[in-house]
């Protein structure tokens, strides 16, 4: 084998590595731009779960709190019937009382 081809070969040689960094570089280059955009959809992703799960419990929040302000206004509805009832009974013993100091005022 002659010098020259010799460094032909040398020089071939070279350019095959050089040719086989290039494209290591090129798939290194791809494979990273794969991963962000994956990572960016998981991201996406988490996000729109996350804020769909925010929403459920917030509607379910807001039941309970429409559940519970119905619960509270029918006991209030049912006490406040009660009293009227027992003020109901009181009406003719306060009027007779009452009659009773107008007549005492009066004779006195």
């Amino acid at each position: 084998m002659t010098k020259a081809e010799i460094l032909s070969q040398i020089k071939k040689a070279e350019e095959d590595a050089e040719s086989i960094i290039s494209e290591a570089n090129e798939l290194k280059a791809k494979k990273i731009m794969e991963a962000k955009n994956q990572s960016r959809e998981l991201l996406e992703k988490a996000q729109y779960d996350s804020q769909k799960t925010g929403e459920q419990k917030i509607i379910q929040s807001k039941k309970g709190i429409v559940s519970e302000k119905e619960k509270m206004l029918n006991e209030g509805s049912v006490l406040a019937k009660s009293i009227k009832s027992e003020a109901e009974k009181n009406i003719d013993t306060a009027t007779a009382s009452l009659v009773e100091l107008f007549e005492r005022a009066i004779n006195a």
